[in-house]
């Protein structure tokens, strides 16, 4: 069996990662080695790490930020695999162990990932609530990459990587502060296979500590927005348009052309670049197919694409995206077709915004799905 070295980088959380280590160390599966990185803490991190000196590697360097951080780590981890730990975070007993079963004599698997759920713990009763996990999405190994483009769910502290496989990817970017670890999953899954686990392997703790540039949960939030519009501006020039549909023909049929274009369109969308978006629905709606009439892939592409995990207010705000989708149904059959589908999508929020009784909310989602399905 294959063994793990892991990293665990922090800064100024002396507290939270005391339980963050302890949690590592009493796995049932006993870690090879553990590697705890000081990004330059002016808390007491170093006082709380003396206790473990015998049990992991403790390294203090200058603040660089977490992504330099874990690529300095990388360079000294001395096993095949290797488990990036987030310092606020607790896992589960049985994690390594059942991450490991995934990779032990699979070498073609490169990413072992699982399951997470949240957790509170009150700050004036220290009771612990938990909260169920965030977004995740089921999808089998082979359509790893084209989910993970939709949005991002498997996160450091649930997942085990081969060591071959993050130097094959190459370093942690240091261009996106917000999203180095959605950014190096992506280019992971480029050039290694994945399978999961529906085992809970982490506990992800919600707290008001101290987050990347001291922002508001708000701003937090604009500011991995703004980056992921950043990041897939350059990826939907980089990324083979094949890569949408898992595949790796440069030649695509028209039939195939137009699924991948709808893939890529709903991707961008649900970035919020919905310039992008529309540029591809209208070359696929373009595309000389015989079948008209879209595919099961093609619709269910389309049926999410208002599911932004950030939501999509733009889309009954902005009349431009509106009005550039009546464009595409007057198109043809294929046109009326990707937009009847688009409108059909908003009946879910219709009836979400009801039940929390917003009905301007509702109203606008009514008269948008019934523009755009009169357009189609």
């Amino acid at each position: 069996m294959e063994r793990t070295s892991v990293i665990l980088p922090t800064y100024n959380r002396a507290d939270f990662l005391v339980e963050a280590v302890d949690s590592v160390l009493n796995q049932t599966l006993p870690p090879a080695e553990v590697l705890v990185m000081d990004d330059g803490s002016t808390d007491d991190t170093a006082l709380k790490m003396q206790p473990y000196s015998d049990r992991i590697r403790y390294v203090q360097k200058k603040n660089s930020g977490k992504a330099d951080t874990i690529n300095q780590a990388l360079k000294l981890v001395q096993h095949p695999l290797v488990w990036i730990m987030d310092d606020d975070d607790i896992a589960k007993p049985n994690a390594l162990k059942s991450l490991t079963n995934l990779l032990n004599n699979k070498p073609d698997i490169g990413i072992a990932y699982g399951k997470y759920e949240r957790f509170h713990i009150n700050e004036k009763t220290k009771e612990k609530s938990v909260q169920g996990p965030g977004y995740w999405a089921d999808c089998s190994g082979e359509n790893f990459f084209q989910t993970i483009l939709q949005d991002f769910f498997v996160h450091h502290p649930g997942m085990l990587v081969r060591k071959s496989a993050y130097d094959a990817a190459g370093p942690f970017s240091l261009e996106y502060p917000r999203l180095e670890d959605y950014e190096m999953l992506v280019r992971l899954a480029q050039v290694t296979k994945a399978a999961n686990t529906n085992d809970i392997v982490f506990e992800q703790r919600q707290h008001d500590g101290d987050r990347v540039g001291g922002l508001s949960a708000d701003k937090r939030t604009q500011r991995w927005i703004d980056e992921e519009r950043q990041f897939f501006s350059k990826l939907y020039d980089q990324i083979p348009l094949a890569s949408y549909i898992n595949s790796t023909d440069e030649g695509l049929p028209p039939s195939k052309k137009r699924e991948a274009l709808i893939q890529r369109g709903v991707v961008m969308a649900r970035k919020k670049l919905w310039t992008l978006a529309l540029k591809d629905l209208i070359e696929a709606a373009k595309l000389d197919v015989s079948e008209t009439n879209l595919s099961e892939c093609e619709t269910n592409a389309l049926r999410y694409i208002l599911f932004s995990k950030y939501g999509s207010p733009e889309f009954i705000e902005n009349s431009t995206i509106s009005d550039e989708l009546k464009s595409i149904a007057s198109l043809n059959q294929t046109g009326k077709a990707i937009v009847k589908v688009i409108a059909r999508s908003q009946l879910w929020f219709i009836r979400n915004s009801f039940q929390n009784r917003d009905i301007k909310s509702t109203m606008r989602h009514a008269r948008s799905m019934l523009a755009l399905y009169a357009a189609g």
